[in-house]
């Protein structure tokens, strides 16, 4: 019986495993074409530079806003660049999906009197929301600087909603990210934000 539903339907057999053979190959392709899309911008975006805009918090303080475009790289590229972060991190290329590295440097100039204490020496002060600095000038000389510097960092990551069939089909698209430095005092001089991709 098997064998006589066999003699019957091979043929149809044979075209449904090509069928999916085919199938398969041609979806490979896509996803392979897709992720070369995707580096290839990542390429064009390498050298970018950031910009950069001015935004009011409230009337008196001025803060900048640093956006770059999202770079995309594979899971092997992320564990060759973050190999002793992500060991060290006990986390898997696999369990990350995106990555965010700012530098910002901290600079500013302030006037604040000095004091001669009892025993000879200077003390001055200097203290706001982001910085306090205490310099004490011993009678020898020698200098104590006790200082704490905080920064504050807003990220925030910015998609472009797509719709097609008239809102049938939804998708997101990351736009890029966006880092706001709450210290007025700070610049950001470098930001990278990179997306894991199959």
């Amino acid at each position: 019986m098997l064998k006589i539903l066999l003699k019957k339907f091979w043929p149809y057999i044979v075209i449904g495993i090509l069928s999916m053979a085919l199938w398969e190959s041609l979806h490979r392709s896509v996803t392979w074409h897709k992720q070369a899309d995707m580096l290839e911008t990542t390429i064009s975006n390498l050298n970018q530079q950031i910009k950069f805009t001015e935004i009011r918090l409230n009337d008196s303080i001025k803060v900048y806003q640093a956006e770059v475009k999202s770079l995309n790289v594979t899971q092997d590229n992320l564990k060759a660049k973050y190999d002793k972060l992500l060991n060290a991190s006990k986390l898997k290329p696999k369990d990350v999906s995106k990555v965010t590295e700012v530098e910002s440097i901290i600079h500013d100039i302030d006037t604040v009197p000095a004091v001669v204490d009892s025993f000879g020496g200077i003390n001055a002060k200097l203290e706001d929301r982001f910085v306090k600095i205490d310099v004490e000038v011993l009678p020898n000389k020698n200098t104590i600087i006790d200082y704490e510097i905080r920064d504050s960092l807003t990220i925030v990551n910015v998609q472009k909603r797509r719709s097609i069939l008239w809102g049938l089909i939804k998708w997101k698209r990351p736009k890029g990210i966006r880092v706001i430095n709450h210290n007025p005092k700070a610049t950001i001089v470098s930001l990278q934000t990179i997306d894991v991709i199959e």
